[in-house]
């Protein structure tokens, strides 16, 4: 009997670039060549705390970096959000664990 061992390769997406468009929406553009408009505003709803609701200030919201393939707020990375969670677009059911927020 022949077994068919089917390789599955997990593909890596990473965020290449970002560019604001209106409150807290921002274009994501990642490493497969996808764009697409992302609203922060339940994440940060949800996930936002403490020191870092700062961020929730038009201008302060705007500050947003992207290094090492994830978007990511303040100097210290107080707010980070994973490529592949945004990537799949899964914003009402965001696992914790996946979610770092300082």
């Amino acid at each position: 009997m022949r077994r068919n061992k089917q390789k599955v390769e997990k593909i890596i997406v990473s965020i290449i670039s970002a560019k604001y468009l209106y409150d807290f929406t921002i274009a994501v553009s990642f490493t497969n060549g996808k764009t697409k408009p992302i609203d922060f505003l339940p994440l940060f709803q949800k996930y936002v705390k403490g020191e870092n609701l700062i961020y929730f200030s038009p201008l302060e919201f705007k500050k947003f970096l992207v290094e090492n393939g994830n978007i990511y707020w303040g100097k210290n990375e107080d707010v980070i959000f994973p490529a592949d969670l945004l990537w799949k677009g899964k914003q009402q059911k965001v696992s914790e664990e996946i979610l770092y927020i300082i």
